[in-house]
């Protein structure tokens, strides 16, 4: 049986994450795997923990460096929850050996929860890629095209290789970010939804569980409801989409807990609790509230009872 390809892009400061976002997988899936690891200014040293994880399940892993000077100038905010490692996967279709035609990506904030072969093994041959759909936004029309071609979120993607190389996606990438700056929200995963809508096989909501399905009020298109309720039960890939993680103080999380069962597997993991980033990423006093033991929702409903008192 031919190995799955898994592709991430981190800098090092996710390399814990994408550590138990990978012994999830293969937790939870006994295929072999062969990992991409596309890599902005890792350490040998964590390079070096990463493959031996990798390898101490009998799986294979390949680092490809990015020069950070390619990305340096790509848009991204200070408050953005994101790094600029998230524009890596740009660079795939062009870069991942010429023998590689389907490769899944996966966000480093992601746990599997179970067996992916139904999806790795959908035929995506007249596609560029296969995801969910994204919550109901109006990005298509922020972004110049019809909204009847919805808008996928990047961060579970099974990637038609071959068709990307073959329409030369890295380059239409790097002149779409020059030519539209000012258009993009979501960074690399508005560029993709420019350049591919309209060649996207949505999949099933249950391959990428973002954070906001888990709300009392989930956000999701009408006619996800009904196979929404039945991913709740089984969810096959929780997705911490949201800006509070779970290695984040005040994460609320139904499921957080999902990654720490895996950071137990991870000899070099730490289980410390961020509060710098609560700080610079929320306001007073919202962060302040979180500091105190709030959840990120408590604290938003805190504030706006506040806000409408005063």
């Amino acid at each position: 049986m031919e190995p799955k390809n898994i592709v991430c892009g981190i800098d090092d400061n996710y390399c814990q994450h994408c550590a138990v976002m990978l012994v999830s997988l293969f937790s939870t899936n006994k295929d072999h795997f062969i990992v991409y690891i596309y890599s902005l200014q890792i350490t040998d040293t964590h390079k070096q923990k990463l493959e031996d994880l990798v390898n101490s399940f009998g799986n294979e892993v390949v680092f490809i460096d990015v020069d950070s000077e390619l990305i340096s100038s790509f848009p991204i905010k200070p408050t953005d929850y994101l790094s600029l490692a998230t524009y890596l996967r740009l660079f795939i279709p062009q870069t991942l050996p010429s023998s590689v035609n389907k490769a899944l990506y996966a966000d480093s904030d992601i746990v599997f929860n179970g067996n992916i072969s139904d999806l790795y093994n959908i035929n995506i041959q007249h596609y560029s890629l296969a995801a969910i759909e994204d919550v109901p936004n109006h990005n298509p029309l922020r972004l110049g095209y019809d909204e009847s071609e919805s808008y996928f979120n990047a961060g579970l993607v099974l990637l038609n290789i071959d068709y990307l190389r073959t329409i030369d996606f890295t380059n239409k990438a790097l002149d779409y970010i020059r030519n539209n700056y000012q258009k993009i929200v979501l960074h690399d995963q508005d560029v993709m939804n420019a350049l591919l809508h309209g060649t996207i096989l949505f999949v099933d909501v249950k391959w990428n569980m973002l954070d906001c399905f888990f709300k009392k009020n989930p956000l999701v298109p009408i006619r996800y409801e009904k196979e929404l309720h039945i991913s709740l039960e089984s969810p096959k890939v929780i997705h911490y989409s949201g800006p509070l993680k779970p290695w984040h103080h005040g994460c609320s999380h139904p499921l957080k807990n999902q990654y720490f069962k895996y950071l137990k597997r991870i000899p070099w993991g730490k289980r410390a609790c961020s509060y710098s980033y609560v700080f610079k990423k929320f306001k007073f006093p919202v962060n302040f509230l979180i500091f105190c033991g709030c959840t990120l929702d408590q604290a938003e409903y805190i504030y706006a009872k506040i806000k409408i008192r005063f």
